[in-house]
């Protein structure tokens, strides 16, 4: 097969059992892990009036149980999924808007249960979720699918690049030994152009290809020079896009679970099915997933499906950050975190911790990898544009209120109980003062217990060049990273 990957000791694992492993079958279960990208929580929420149709991942919602309040630790894929591998925040792993790596003192998720006995699998189709960023670490083969041509026949559910990824991988597994399958679908991120029959599926009229042609022309560095420059039409015409590709990611997941079916894997599983982050069209004045830590970018869903049916049906609305899926997992797999302090949770603790209503944080950075977008002296020629962004936003919700504190000094407060969209600014109402000034302390004693702030990035940061993976990439990553927004074209 033409897939890029990294191998680390595949084929001895194939024919061995493993260093530290027991003769005989492990009993534990397989972990499955699906990201859908970009795909906020309005679109997947397991609820029968959903406006999106999802039959497959409603199936899923009878077998599990979805969590209605999770918060993502950013609003981009790179920190989205290093906290998702590390159990970390991005201020402790490192992997921001300002420096595009994961370093290597964050163990990862592979790392851990692959120390443990289990085999781990890698698919992505992100090109930032890649070898070259650091997040492919400690997975036994790490699939690149995004290298490999789209074609015809890859509108066939079964013929996607990380489905055929996947017959290869549980082809050639050591049935001994259970897994940990990591899967990234990119099909929710713009451009937004899903295929038929998903289009119409959601359209409430002809969408013909003019007009797909003129919205792939809509990009977030014109949008934020010219606001104007994206309409409310246009901004409807890319929402309904975008649901049609939400409905073709059903149908990905759809034929996955009948892959892993097929050959009796599921009831043995844990399968986690997520997302990084959301998207914005036009939402708070933002477009795409830059510059921002609204709902629309971190709210994220999540669905969890135990073997034996276990929380079968549950709703659970306690807060939920993406970070708690990495204690999870482990204790799933029955695997030792490590020693140094996280900052995930269980979420199936049998015992609740007694922070159980604990504050939720995310966190946006110095915007150098979005600013790299812009010409080069685009931050002086439109400093009347560009200059509010050049600040670094963390957010914190406690008790249905969430505070996204400004280095600026713009800060934000919103109820959600009463304005779950985030339209009213609360920031500096005398009825919500003495809430506010706790959530700043919250905020506070975040950022002292994570090691304190960083310095704001200058001189070459400041003009919009990110340090780590973005740096010295091959011809094929640069290519689509530019198709997907995050390298100027």
């Amino acid at each position: 097969m033409p897939y890029a990957r990294v191998v680390l000791g595949f084929l001895l694992a194939i024919l061995t059992t493993g260093w530290g492993c027991m003769p005989g079958a492990d009993s534990r279960p397989n972990i499955v892990l699906i990201v859908l990208d970009t795909v906020r929580a309005d679109r997947m929420d397991c609820r029968s009036d959903n406006a999106v149709p999802t039959p497959r991942i409603d199936e899923l919602c009878a077998r599990g149980s979805y969590f209605e309040r999770v918060s993502s630790t950013s609003s981009w894929t790179l920190p989205a999924h290093a906290s998702l591998f590390t159990g970390l925040y991005p201020i402790r792993h490192g992997a921001t808007q300002e420096y595009t790596f994961l370093d290597e003192r964050a163990r990862t998720l592979a790392e851990l249960l692959g120390e443990g006995g289990y085999r781990t699998f890698g698919v992505s189709a992100n090109p930032v979720v890649s070898i070259q960023s650091g997040l492919a670490r400690g997975f036994d083969s790490f699939e690149e699918t995004w290298r490999v041509s789209a074609g015809p026949a890859s509108t066939r559910p079964e013929r996607h690049p990380n489905l055929l990824a996947l017959d290869e991988l549980l082809e050639y597994r050591d049935t001994r030994r259970p897994f940990f399958l990591f899967v990234n679908f990119i099909e929710a991120h713009g451009p937004n152009e899903p295929p038929e029959p998903y289009r119409s599926a959601v359209a409430r009229r002809r969408i013909d290809s003019r007009e797909i042609s003129e919205a792939r022309e809509h990009d977030a560095e014109h949008y934020y020079l010219d606001p104007a420059s994206v309409s409310e039409s246009d901004f409807t015409l890319l929402a309904t896009l975008y649901d049609g590709e939400v409905a073709q990611l059903d149908a990905l997941v759809g034929a996955l679970i009948d892959r892993l079916e097929a050959d009796g894997l599921l009831e043995d599983s844990v399968l986690i099915l997520t997302s990084d982050h959301g998207e914005n069209f036009g939402d708070h004045g933002h477009f795409r997933h830059v510059f921002s830590l609204h709902q629309s970018t971190v709210h994220v869903p999540l669905l969890v499906v135990l073997p034996d049916h276990a929380h079968a049906g549950e709703r659970r609305s306690d807060p939920v950050a993406l970070v708690d899926l990495f204690a999870t997992i482990l204790a799933a797999a029955g695997v030792v975190p490590p020693a140094s302090d996280n900052d995930a949770r269980d979420l199936f603790a049998a015992e609740p911790s007694v922070d159980a209503e604990r504050p939720v944080v995310a966190e946006y950075y110095f915007p150098a990898q979005a600013l790299s977008l812009f010409e080069p002296d685009a931050l002086v020629v439109h400093r009347d544009r560009l200059g509010r962004y050049l600040r670094r936003l963390r957010s914190i919700e406690s008790d249905g209120l969430r505070l996204i504190w400004s280095s600026d000094g713009a800060h934000e407060l919103y109820d959600l109980a009463a304005d779950p969209s985030e339209t009213r600014n609360l920031a500096g109402d005398p009825r919500f003062a003495a809430r506010e000034r706790e959530l700043h302390a919250g905020l506070e004693a975040f950022v002292a217990e994570s090691g304190g702030p960083r310095p704001l990035p200058g001189g070459a940061w400041r003009r919009g060049e990110p340090r780590g993976a973005f740096k010295d990439l091959d011809s094929e990553s640069a290519e689509l990273l530019r198709e997907l927004g995050y390298l100027p074209r």
